[in-house]
């Protein structure tokens, strides 16, 4: 068993794209091969007993605060993904004790959701444009989405999404290209995915088209310049702008009924990347008016189990 091959298919597996995932351990530089026949060899399972499998959990935290940045733009990733892929690894068989190898990541990644009352937070969330800047990213935002909305040939549409990520233009991992991007679900294809997995699907891989169009970078990287964002130093915080910036811009398109004139119907905005987490509710919420718009299954999937009877 390769595990170097084995740790980066898990992080492709949890939406790193292949070049930033080829980066990261290649940045990293460790063989995690030689450190599994270490720690094979000294042969306990506990990490205090066994400094070659502690060197490998020290590792998986350096590994983590690189991956967490290439996907801050998700803001978390569900615990479920990683029970998911530590059940794959344990199906491959290898090193007894590398199954707590995962158990760890989880806790490197912070995975774990605090009980928090989505109501409160959603009133207490009040995202706004606070200067110029931001205006005129608000507008650029909303003509964005309303051209795009345009030229969609289907008029079965029944959800948006808003999302943002990092990617390069080639494997030289040489020339970053900023991502805005707004996708869409149509209900035949809502429809076909219930069929197929027995609840509406919100992951937008799933959706009829996953990234209908990208949104120019002029005004985008006119933003970035006037805030005076980097996004090698500044991603999360960044992120977190966009996406209530996003939300703003959601609030007044529903206020002017734009998807009603455009749809015939009101119709949601996700604002997200790959992963939904408990802040995706919460600003999805706030965008949209209420929970109406929301079914259980996207509740569950952002980590609000409690809530799946007021969505209904």
């Amino acid at each position: 068993m390769d595990w170097n091959e084995q740790i980066a298919d898990m992080m492709k597996k949890l939406g790193m794209s292949p070049f930033a995932v080829d980066s990261v351990m290649k940045d990293n530089a460790v063989d995690f091969n030689e450190l599994a026949a270490e720690a094979e060899a000294q042969g306990s399972t506990d990490p205090e007993e066994n400094p070659a499998l502690g060197d490998i959990f020290g590792q998986l935290n350096q590994l983590s605060d690189q991956f967490a940045s290439r996907l801050s733009a998700q803001g978390g990733i569900m615990p479920d993904d990683i029970e998911s892929i530590a059940e794959q690894f344990s199906a491959l068989g290898g090193m007894e004790g590398m199954n707590d190898v995962f158990e760890k990541m989880s806790e490197a990644f912070g995975m774990e959701y605090d009980e928090i009352d989505l109501d409160e937070e959603v009133a207490a969330y009040d995202p706004a444009a606070e200067d110029a800047a931001d205006r005129k990213f608000v507008a650029a935002l909303k003509e964005f989405i309303k051209a795009s909305a345009a030229e969609i040939p289907e008029d079965d549409v029944c959800a948006f999404e808003i999302g943002y990520h990092t990617d390069f233009t080639d494997e030289t991992l040489e020339t970053p290209v900023y991502n805005l991007w707004l996708s869409y679900n149509t209900e035949k294809t809502n429809a076909e995915n219930e069929e197929k997995y027995g609840e509406e699907v919100w992951n937008w891989i799933n959706w009829t088209e996953e990234t209908f169009r990208t949104m120019d970078d002029a005004p985008f990287a006119a933003w970035r310049e006037a805030q005076g964002f980097d996004e090698d130093n500044d991603g999360d915080e960044m992120i977190d702008r966009i996406y209530d910036l996003a939300v703003v811009a959601v609030m007044e398109l529903h206020k002017e009924k734009f998807t009603e004139q455009r749809f015939g119907r009101k119709i949601p905005f996700v604002i997200e990347d790959y992963e939904y987490y408990q802040k995706t509710a919460i600003r999805a919420v706030k965008a949209n008016g209420g929970k109406e718009l929301f079914d259980k299954a996207f509740f569950a999937e952002c980590g609000f189990e409690d809530d799946e009877e007021d969505a209904e």
